[in-house]
């Protein structure tokens, strides 16, 4: 695959590399989200315009049009981004988020973490709303009441999480300081307390605000103040409090969804305007407005607007928005995952409609450039809940979406070539109640050349076959009538091997590739006639040496032999024991090396070819990983990147687990190579199951690797531990699968 492009993943970071047991090492870590969803908007003093989404924060400089993206990786603690705020006067950025972490990009670059909220687990929702600031005192308005952060002294003032009569951690939207009082906007009213009060959780000191003094409504969204006046919003009015009471500025037939003071005038905006006291503007755009702020930077008014799904940009005065040059997925949602034959990534964005999550298509990304294939630019997708991605031997990509069949895209040179398949024009087949609902959950070539669509739920059949342009239904041969199956795979004697999360068993089927039906070998295996550990079925995969690797919510199992399995009998299951049998598996990925990556929801694992000893354990806590729940695995077995989907976005690694070449093409670096400052050596393109010598140039050894892929690494010591000393030294490397050998020589220097 072509080099990861820094424009939607955080530029490479020069984390430490991190040595596992033989190969496996992870390094140059990188996150991928969307940035599309925009939760909050501000302008700095300079007039750049930043954005607080679900996938990080965004840096928009509209002056030469330049984006800056910030993650996980050297920046923020978590992806899922609630608020941002603008110090004018200090140059400094304030980010909340979800989880309650806010982070401070400070005037010198660097980035500051306050994680005093997020650690708060008395309150069960710590989300940052809103933030403002008045002189050093930081207000932060949160899900469970409000804070007040001394912003110079870097401390908490106070934390108020009862307000009035109010339930006890009510969320307060936004919070600000006007006439010596201080102003909480929540959904039961405007409460409002004078500064000089010895504590603030007092429940006396609090005046609730709401119809008596005139709002139309009790629920409010915003609440600021530009030091003269002060504003809030119900659902569709805005009002200024004066003497006492609310006075309605301005009254909208849409909900308001953004609040900003410009130019000496208050205006609103809704999903379809922005609406001033004396004027309402209807933008040009493609989708719904969803949030809108504005400033003033060197003598220009700038309007931020955000809009559904799409990001965010400035409003022209021909009421067009320039669009802030994004480029990324098109969902956090990264359901499922796969790497075609030319390296494309391929990202499912539904993994069930049921969630609430809500699909976006299907994202691919060639090494350089994020493309999206949605209904809104592809009229053979019918819906945009794609849930699976297969990519196969033939270079093509299978996109399955809930109940309008599938998708086979297909990159070439000149474009994407887009074919869709469904009950209309193939052997596919709807559930049960609506022959037109058709679900493919995956795909698989055979030996043959014969392509398997998994027909998931289909009322009558299991499988469609596609070969040489003709169709062919296959039904569960075990009982036609229990097709919830969602995971496939096909041995080397062309055995297909099914099962779901139903508790169904494994499904084996073999038609040995003839119209005949009584010599196919057709078998069921559950936990009461083997050793599986469940009979829901998570994941499958078939390895290198045709072993076959069965996920559970119970652990993990393997079948050496599979091609033991008959009409009357059941292949041995083994029970992978270095895995507890409460690991709840969620996918299985088998690389280059034969090492199995096992995605679950505490981590990931990596096993030897064998699956007897753990190499590495991938979590949260050890890697730059947001989440211990990993959905879907992929690798990218030339360049060796691996890919982890979660719900809340993608981590990318560089592994040692590449494919190895043919034939030598024998590279070393660094050069020079220094132990204590570069601490590792790395020795490319070799031939497969390598044998390394590092000698001197007098020909006296120093150490020996044996290594089954294309990299090897060196720490710059010889076998009794001790670093080398500076001088030349020889690589020799030899293969006997390959018969052929290749030699290097380097420096070492201190």
């Amino acid at each position: 695959m072509r080099r990861v492009s820094a424009r939607c993943i955080l530029a490479l970071v020069l984390y430490p590399v991190m040595i596992f047991a033989q190969e496996i090492r992870l390094s140059n870590w990188q996150t991928i989200s969307s940035l599309y969803t925009v939760r909050s908007m501000d302008v700095d003093a300079s007039g750049v315009c930043w954005a607080a989404t679900t996938g990080g924060v965004v840096r928009f400089d509209p002056k030469d049009r330049s984006i800056v993206e910030y993650r996980n990786i050297g920046a923020l603690q978590s992806l899922d981004c609630s608020s941002i705020y603008c110090d004018r006067s200090a140059n400094e950025v304030y980010v909340g988020q979800v989880n309650g972490a806010i982070d401070v990009l400070r005037s010198d670059g660097t980035w500051f973490n306050i994680r005093d909220i997020r650690r708060a687990t008395q309150y069960p929702r710590r989300g940052i709303l809103a933030f403002t600031l008045r002189g050093d005192t930081l207000l932060i308005a949160t899900e469970f009441g409000f804070v007040l952060w001394d912003r110079r002294k870097e401390n908490f003032i106070a934390t108020v999480d009862r307000i009035g009569t109010l339930e006890e951690n009510s969320p307060v939207r936004s919070v600000v300081l006007h006439n010596d009082s201080i102003w909480a906007a929540t959904n039961k009213g405007l409460a409002v307390a004078p500064l000089n009060v010895q504590t603030l959780r007092l429940p006396s000191v609090w005046r609730i605000l709401g119809r008596d003094e005139g709002l139309d409504a009790l629920d409010l969204s915003f609440c600021q103040s530009n030091g003269k006046d002060l504003v809030v919003t119900t659902a569709r009015s805005l009002y200024s409090w004066k003497s006492g009471q609310f006075q309605k500025l301005i009254e909208s037939t849409e909900d308001i969804n953004g609040l900003a003071h410009v130019a000496g005038s208050w205006e609103v905006s809704t999903a379809s305007s922005i609406i001033s006291q004396l004027a309402t503007r209807k933008p040009r755009l493609t989708g719904p407005i969803k949030g809108f702020v504005a400033g003033a930077a060197e003598g220009q008014i700038l309007r931020l607007l955000s809009v559904e799904s799409l990001g965010f940009g400035l409003l022209t005065v021909e009421d067009s928005l320039q669009m802030a040059p994004i480029r990324c997925p098109s969902s956090n949602q990264f359901a499922d995952l796969s790497i075609d034959t030319r390296g494309n990534l391929w990202v499912a964005t539904d993994d069930n409609p049921g969630r609430g999550f809500g699909g976006q298509g299907v994202s691919w990304y060639d090494g350089t450039t994020w493309r999206t294939i949605s209904t809104a630019n592809e009229p053979l997708l019918k819906s945009n809940n794609c849930y699976r991605v297969a990519s196969v031997s033939d270079g093509s990509t299978w996109v399955g979406t809930w109940g309008r069949g599938a998708l086979r895209c297909t990159p070439a040179d000149t474009g994407l070539v887009v074919e869709r398949f469904s009950f209309e024009n193939s052997a596919l087949a709807g559930v049960a109640g609506d022959s037109t609902y058709v679900l493919v959950s995956g795909a698989e070539i055979d030996r043959y050349g014969r392509t398997w669509l998994l027909n998931e739920q289909a009322s009558n059949q299991l499988l469609a076959v596609r070969s040489g342009g003709q169709w062919i239904a296959k039904a569960n041969c075990t009982n036609s009538r229990e097709n919830v199956v969602r995971h496939m795979a096909i041995d080397i004697n062309g055995t297909v091997w099914l099962g779901g999360h139903q508790g169904l068993g494994l499904i084996a089927y073999n038609d040995r590739n003839t119209a005949r039906t009584d010599d196919d070998i057709c078998n069921k295996l559950m936990s009461s006639n083997s050793q599986l550990p469940d009979n829901a079925i998570s994941a499958l995969a078939v390895d290198l040496n045709g072993a076959l690797w069965i996920g559970t919510a119970k652990g993990l199992a393997v079948i050496s032999a599979p091609g033991a399995v008959t009409n009357s009998s059941v292949p041995y299951v083994r029970r992978v024991s270095v895995l507890s049998s409460a690991t709840v598996i969620s996918d299985i990925y088998v690389d280059a090396l034969n090492y199995k990556w096992i995605a679950s929801t505490t981590g990931v694992y990596v096993l030897d070819p064998s699956g007897t000893e753990v190499l590495a354990t991938i979590t949260s806590s050890n890697t730059p990983l947001p989440d211990d729940n990993v959905r879907c695995i992929a690798v990218d077995e030339e360049s060796g990147l691996v890919y982890f989907g979660m719900i809340g976005g993608c981590s990318v690694a560089r592994t040692s687990s590449m494919r190895p070449l043919p034939t030598f093409d024998l590279s070393c670096y660094p050069q020079p190579f220094s132990p204590s400052n570069d601490r590792l050596f790395v020795i490319d393109g070799l031939a497969p199951d390598c044998d390394i010598k590092i000698m001197t140039v007098s020909g006296t050894m120093i150490t020996a690797l044996q290594v089954r892929g294309r990299q090897a690494v060196w720490d710059g010591t010889d076998a009794s531990g001790s670093i080398v000393a500076p001088g030349v030294y020889i690589v020799s490397a030899s293969s006997a699968s390959a018969g052929t050998a290749a030699v290097s020589k380097f420096a070492v220097t201190r």
